[in-house]
């Protein structure tokens, strides 16, 4: 639902268009003044702003140039009972999408809101298809939260060096597109990136695959047969699911990343490789040397450069981004007329928790295109449980309690789970999840950290 904030010194008119908006199906927020209407959008995510010229303490012309320096690009529509050429000209040279006369007639002012509420649908989608574009260009990969930014960045630093890299992220965040970009970006981008899933193959399918073997080494080996290690010669060797790798085979592929050398299988011939290794998993490497069901020299081997994928709950800002993006090449490829997610679609979208993150996301879209009839994609095309998330539960929900440990225990488990709801039921907002729960926005980044849940 699109949301629009009235500024206007005289209740009375703030009155009026907040009731001509909301018939007409609009979210309306109003603000007497321009610093109380900064307050609001500190709260809120405005997606339209109509505001009288002249007010005390701050014109509407200095306000709007305040939320473009603060906030962004934001429609405005100014009004004034004193027009003026002069006026009109600044008000559109600073940014204003339309500039109306009061009294103004309700069809005048309707249609000036619904091509503002264009225009910005407009500017959204833009801004989308710039950062998809982007997207490409950094190998898929697909974000505009801090989160990403910051893994971007690593990628480019880690791009240039010879050493291993380590990928971390559950599974669905997109380890192999981070190890696609790593190569693509990088001096060995036109040689070979080969790709094997450690967790595809048996002990000894999977030795034949990275080194090779030599006729007659084993029933069924009727010809010599290239290893993907040899394959990989001046490229990369992106080893997915290394967690999975067999704990026997693990000295020989240490021993081919030590030396840059090794055997085929059957084979007395050393045969030399140059091969950059990006390895990936959703395991805990560290716990597993622990344990003893990985080996240690290897995982410092592989563990030179860290490069952790956060999952999707943790990055909801890139939520609508990934959404419109699979909507639409999802649209394309199966030639649908889906082209937008409805506001209460991309609402469940971000209360879901994703456990599948955005391998899940990616095949929710692609189901919901393929059934749904219309040109934007209502809550109704969800799968279940997205279809069946309308409401969330309310953060006063007793199944909360439980009581199975100590009073502080359970407090702060307690507190935990509510944080959780509330950051679900904003979509993510924290100072709309601040005020949800009654606190500040920097008690509840105290409490975010303190629960590492950033």
């Amino acid at each position: 639902m699109t949301n629009i904030l009235v500024v206007d010194d005289e209740k009375n008119y703030c009155t009026v268009l907040s009731e001509l908006l909301g018939d007409e199906g609009f979210q309306v927020s109003t603000a007497a003044n321009p610093y109380a209407a900064l307050e609001v959008m500190s709260r809120e995510n405005i997606d339209l702003v109509l505001s009288d010229l002249k007010m005390p303490g701050m014109s509407g012309l200095e306000f709007l140039k305040q939320v473009q320096s603060e906030i962004g690009e934001i429609p405005f529509i100014l009004f004034t009972a004193y027009a003026t050429v002069e006026t009109a000209l600044d008000a559109m040279k600073s940014g204003a999408v339309d500039y109306l006369v009061k009294p103004c007639k309700n069809e005048e002012i309707l249609l000036a809101v619904r091509k503002a509420v264009a225009f910005r649908r407009l500017q959204t989608q833009n801004a989308a298809l710039r950062r998809e574009l982007d997207a490409e260009r950094s190998g898929g990969i697909i974000g505009n939260s801090p989160a990403m930014r910051k893994l971007l960045d690593d990628v480019e630093r880690a791009a240039s060096v010879r050493s291993s890299v380590l990928i971390l992220g559950e599974t669905g965040t997109g380890k192999e597109l981070v190890a696609r970009a790593l190569h693509h970006a990088g001096p060995r981008a036109r040689e070979a990136l080969v790709t094997v899933n450690c967790a595809a193959f048996a002990e000894n399918l999977l030795e034949s695959e990275l080194f090779g073997h030599e006729r007659g080494a084993f029933t069924g080996a009727t010809q010599r047969k290239k290893g993907l290690l040899e394959v990989a010669d001046g490229g990369t060797l992106f080893l997915d699911e290394i967690g999975d790798f067999p704990l026997s085979l693990q000295p020989k592929l240490l021993r081919a990343l030590q030396e840059q050398r090794f055997r085929r299988v059957g084979g007395t011939v050393e045969i030399e490789s140059d091969v950059r290794i990006v390895a990936a998993t959703h395991r805990d490497l560290q716990q597993m040397t622990e344990s003893g069901t990985f080996r240690e020299d290897l995982f410092y081997r592989l563990n030179v450069v860290v490069l952790e994928i956060p999952p999707l709950r943790r990055r909801r800002e890139d939520i609508a981004l990934l959404a419109l993006h699979f909507l639409r090449s999802s649209a394309r490829e199966m030639d649908r007329p889906v082209r937008d997610l409805a506001p209460e679609t991309l609402q469940r979208l971000r209360e879901y928790s994703w456990p599948g993150n955005v391998r899940e996301l990616q095949n929710v879209m692609e189901r919901s295109v393929l059934f749904s009839r219309s040109e934007v994609l209502t809550p109704a095309d969800l799968p279940a449980p997205l279809g069946e998330t309308a409401q969330s539960a309310p953060l006063t929900d007793t199944s909360l309690i439980n009581l199975d440990a100590p009073l502080p225990e359970l407090m702060d488990r307690m507190e935990k789970e509510l944080i959780h709801r509330a950051l679900r039921q904003t979509g993510g907002v924290q100072a709309q999840a601040a005020e949800l729960l009654g606190i500040s926005r920097s008690n509840l980044q105290y409490k975010l950290k303190k629960h590492h849940l950033i």
